[in-house]
């Protein structure tokens, strides 16, 4: 058989390795061939970090990772972002550390996290949006939720063109939070995603498909 291209929309060309060595002046012996297939790659993008990081997990990344495993058998790999990028285990005391940083301090977090989501766009293939609603006061929903939210989703707008989901959660039978806002999959470590829906972003809000 004559030689061929491979199937670029199923195999990660870059990465392929073959072990070849001449036998004698006439002949190459071929051992071994890898042949690295493409397989999907999901971005998640969930509240703040709890306390995951290279060595320890924490509840909320060991139930998203396991429901995209059991229910997405073509991901290879999961990454995860936050609306916001600070560790902080409960929720109700993400806007008092807000409140103690700087505004330098918070605008420097926040466009560093922008340009994390950003830079890997193109190459994720099933986008999760799982980011709730964080609680407090209506000014701090006004001043940072609402101007988060309205960027991320500008922004995926813009610029993402995959697959996207949220997830549907044992808390309650609505999809959407108020409409809008998607679930977070593992709220108050109570309940958790039981399904998801694909949906897509349109004049700055999520529509269920």
């Amino acid at each position: 058989m004559g030689k061929r291209n491979y199937d670029t929309n199923l195999v990660n060309t870059e990465k392929i390795k073959a072990s070849i060595k001449p036998l004698n002046s006439n002949v190459e012996i071929r051992t071994s061939l890898r042949i690295p297939l493409k397989r999907g790659i999901a971005s998640c993008i969930l509240m703040n970090p709890s306390a995951a990081d290279n060595v320890d997990s924490d509840n909320t990344i060991n139930v998203v990772t396991k429901y995209i495993y059991e229910n997405f058998p073509n991901i290879q790999r999961i990454r995860y972002f936050n609306l916001y990028p600070f560790y902080e285990p409960s929720s109700t005391n993400i806007y008092p550390l807000i409140h103690n940083l700087t505004s330098l301090e918070y605008d420097r977090a926040m466009i560093a996290n922008r340009k994390a989501i950003k830079k890997t766009l193109d190459t994720t293939t099933h986008l999760f949006l799982g980011y709730g609603q964080c609680s407090g006061n209506s000014n701090d929903k006004t001043d940072y939720y609402d101007i988060e939210t309205a960027e991320i989703l500008s922004m995926l707008e813009k610029r993402y063109t995959n697959e996207t989901f949220v997830f549907e959660t044992s808390q309650s039978d609505n999809i959407l939070i108020k409409g809008k806002y998607p679930r977070h999959p593992n709220p108050n470590n109570e309940h958790m995603a039981t399904n998801h829906h694909k949906c897509h972003i349109k004049n700055g809000s999520i529509i269920i498909n």
